[in-house]
């Protein structure tokens, strides 16, 4: 499942999941869009904090949020 996914689905908000995965709110928001790649240490937090229903693969090679909806959201 992509972290796309995963947050739409309502398992988390991108809050909680930073909070959980002991990044910041920034970087889950830049790693949803695609705007950073996710490092070895973020991908292994993000896979703990989902419970594993967000992969390392989904990570690395998961299509990124629209940046549309990032504009969407800021307005």
């Amino acid at each position: 499942m992509t972290l796309d996914a995963y947050l739409n689905s309502g398992a988390m908000t991108p809050a909680e999941l930073a909070r959980k995965s002991g990044l910041s709110a920034p970087s889950i928001s830049r790693i949803l869009f695609g705007e950073q790649n996710a490092s070895h240490d973020a991908i292994k937090a993000i896979v703990k904090a989902t419970g594993g229903k967000v992969t390392a693969h989904d990570l690395i090679f998961g299509k990124p949020r629209d940046p549309s909806e990032k504009r969407k959201a800021a307005a």
